[in-house]
């Protein structure tokens, strides 16, 4: 493999590992939001354990949130497998033009 080569895999293996990165950093800040969404919950069930209806309210806005949070951690988890294979086909583009 010559030197432009290299620096063509290694830029590339530099990329996937940020992407990697950033794909890990999300799993982790979305399962502690999780975690902690449901340390709330379990608060304001103890909290309103003689209201039922504001508890069942409650939860049912938490849920969507929740939701929310989970499908926009999917569609960037999604972006990131898409940056991922744009950066293999660069890769092999510039190991073809070389």
């Amino acid at each position: 493999m010559g030197p432009k080569q290299q620096e063509i895999a290694e830029n590339y293996l530099r990329e996937k590992r940020r992407l990697n990165a950033q794909r890990i950093e999300l799993f982790d800040q979305l399962a502690d939001f999780r975690r902690k969404t449901e340390q709330l919950v379990a608060q304001v069930m103890y909290l309103t354990q003689d209201d039922i209806w504001d508890r069942q309210q409650i939860y049912r806005s938490v849920e969507l949130n929740v939701a929310k949070v989970e499908r926009a951690a999917t569609h960037y988890a999604r972006y990131l497998a898409d940056s991922e294979h744009e950066a293999i086909v660069r890769y092999k583009q510039a190991l073809d033009e070389t």
